[in-house]
């Protein structure tokens, strides 16, 4: 049994990027996709500690990734690494998008030395905690899939449980 694939997955390995934001594929426009790690929150909060800011919190996450962003000149704010709080409580930790300015493509290629890359490893601390580089993938965006997928996963386990439950 084959199963269809989706023109444009909610996720996508980091060594397969997609095409530009806009580019048609069959047809159709490829949307915005992210290149993130996913953290959840207290871990991310205490990777963040310390600088000038003192303690990372839900108020202040964003002003410490930019100073920690600051570090990198090289690059425009325009490619500013996002901490990015999804709906299923977890933060991405936004390296890239697939716009032409990023040339992700040629990144990606170098994801371990890329600069950019680095600059947002750096920045959202992920070089504390080596556990979040296998989380590094393409995420469709904006991320309300999301909700339809936590959805879903709440779904199967209520048909699970019933299952189980009639099967006693």
């Amino acid at each position: 049994m084959s199963m269809k694939q989706e023109r444009f997955p909610c996720r996508k390995p980091a060594s397969q990027p997609p095409p530009l934001r806009g580019d048609l594929v069959d047809g159709w426009p490829t949307p915005t996709y992210v290149l993130a790690r996913v953290c959840p929150p207290r871990k991310f909060y205490e990777n963040l500690g310390g600088g000038t800011l003192g303690k990372v919190s839900d108020r202040n996450f964003s002003d410490v990734v930019s100073e920690k962003w600051a570090a990198w000149p090289d690059f425009g704010y325009s490619l500013a690494p996002l901490p990015y709080p999804g709906a299923d409580g977890n933060f991405y930790l936004i390296a890239m998008f697939n716009k032409p300015d990023t040339d992700h493509f040629a990144r990606v290629r170098n994801l371990k030395e890329d600069p950019l890359i680095e600059s947002a490893r750096v920045s959202m601390a992920v070089d504390k905690d080596p556990s979040l580089e296998k989380t590094l993938q393409w995420y469709r965006w904006p991320l309300h899939w999301l909700h339809a997928e936590e959805r879903e996963r709440e779904r199967a386990e209520r048909e699970r449980e019933s299952f189980d439950a009639a099967a006693k």
